[in-house]
């Protein structure tokens, strides 16, 4: 059963890994103050059987696994060895036992933040967090002492003294931005907008939520461009500061990868650069979904691994900007069907023309919702057309690109 977030500990020996547990700390709803960055502390929580310790990186796995920098600890053994194991790898571990610590360090610095989150969030909820259900394989443990690796670290620095309970930056705060989840689902909206009066307009006509483009796609990496009308900080900037019960959606239009990258490093480079940009906007609210578009510029993929790979680096390179900023994927109905992106399991957002008299011949389970044009006013035939199609998140798009007339 899931273990109290009370009990649950993430264990770093170097710095970056160090940042790593706080944001997966925030993602799980540990106490900042079970960071821990003590060899010893460590040592004695994972002896001890009613904790939970979760090593993060390569550098903490070593250590506790071999110790074969000599590090000092409570039961004074000789560097090289010690009496702790790794839980099975694979899957997620929701019960402590003595003498076994959870394993969450990855072949790279993304895969050991993934590991770091999935693994807390599993710890505490005996689930793995909404679409991210497949763990990234962990690292097997090394007799190496990593060379900047210290048996201390504390408030995000080397050095002596107990783990602060203050996130060093750049991991993320409590209180940090994250979707509106009580938003009601329904027919929102999309639309271009020039100013906030137009967004604050769209959302007193009663729309249940708002969709607009955020970037369009590059020819070189990272194959997406910020627009320069910035739709995305407008309704940023007006969810922030008015009481406005309704989900948002930002549309990316990202290019697929050239120069070498492969699609899952094109998708990554992407989602990168978006996550940093929305972040930037420094807004109380995030997109309900961050949603990468194909309709960008290079050779598109041609079989469903690349697809999948694509959309895989897409997630990751936003997860790993803060794991708040939730991913999602375009397509029309010839692309789900074809390259089998209903395996896929994040939110998939379905493009359907004609509305009138229509209906999606897809319906798989990870379709949130279906981008439908074009809408016409009055527009009640068409968005209760579109709600009867079953998307918790759908939108319907006015020829003009404008907000015609409410729902």
């Amino acid at each position: 059963m899931p273990v109290s977030a009370s009990k649950v500990y993430l264990y770093a020996a170097v710095q970056g890994d160090y940042v790593k547990c706080f944001a997966a700390a925030d993602a799980a709803g540990i106490p900042y103050s079970n960071v821990i960055g003590e060899f010893s502390k460590a040592w004695g929580l994972v002896q001890d059987g009613s904790n939970l310790v979760i090593a993060v990186g390569g550098a903490a796995l070593y250590a506790l696994y071999y110790n074969e920098c000599g590090w000092s600890n409570p039961s004074g053994q000789a560097g090289g060895h010690t009496p702790f194991e790794t839980f099975p790898s694979g899957r997620g571990v929701d019960t402590p036992k003595a003498n076994y610590f959870v394993n969450a360090a990855g072949f790279t610095s993304l895969d050991s933040l993934k590991l770091a989150v999935m693994m807390a969030y599993y710890a505490v909820h005996g689930t793995f967090p909404a679409h991210w259900n497949n763990l990234p394989t962990q690292e097997t443990p090394k007799k190496v002492c990593v060379s900047n690796s210290s048996p201390t670290l504390s408030g995000g620095f080397t050095g002596g003294g107990a783990a602060s309970t203050t996130a060093p930056a750049p991991a993320t705060k409590t209180g940090r931005p994250a979707p509106n989840t009580q938003a009601s689902a329904g027919v929102g909206v999309y639309a271009s907008f020039t100013s906030t009066t137009e967004v604050q307009k769209a959302l007193q006509m009663g729309w249940k939520g708002i969709a607009a483009t955020g970037a369009l796609g590059t020819k070189s990496a990272p194959y997406t461009q910020e627009l320069s009308s910035n739709m995305d900080k407008l309704i940023s900037d007006v969810l922030s500061e008015g009481n406005y019960n309704v989900w948002w959606l930002s549309f990316w239009t990202v290019s697929w990868p050239a120069g070498g990258d492969s699609f899952y490093e094109g998708g990554y480079k992407a989602g990168q650069y978006a996550g940093k940009t929305i972040l930037s906007y420094k807004g109380k609210v995030l997109p309900n979904a961050i949603v990468i578009d194909p309709e960008g510029y290079n050779t598109p993929a041609t079989t469903s691994t690349e697809w999948s790979d694509w959309i895989r680096g897409w997630a990751d390179g936003l997860a790993e900007v803060d794991a708040n900023l939730r991913p999602g994927f375009y397509c029309n109905q010839y692309q789900y069907k074809t390259y089998n992106l209903a395996s896929i399991n994040l939110p998939a957002y379905i493009a359907v023309s004609p509305i009138e008299g229509n209906t999606p011949e897809v319906k798989g389970g990870n379709v949130e919702g279906y981008d439908a044009y074009y809408a016409t006013c009055p527009a009640t035939a068409d968005v209760n057309r579109v709600q009867s199609w079953g998307g918790k998140y759908s939108t319907v798009q006015f020829r003009d690109s404008g907000v015609d007339c409410a729902p």
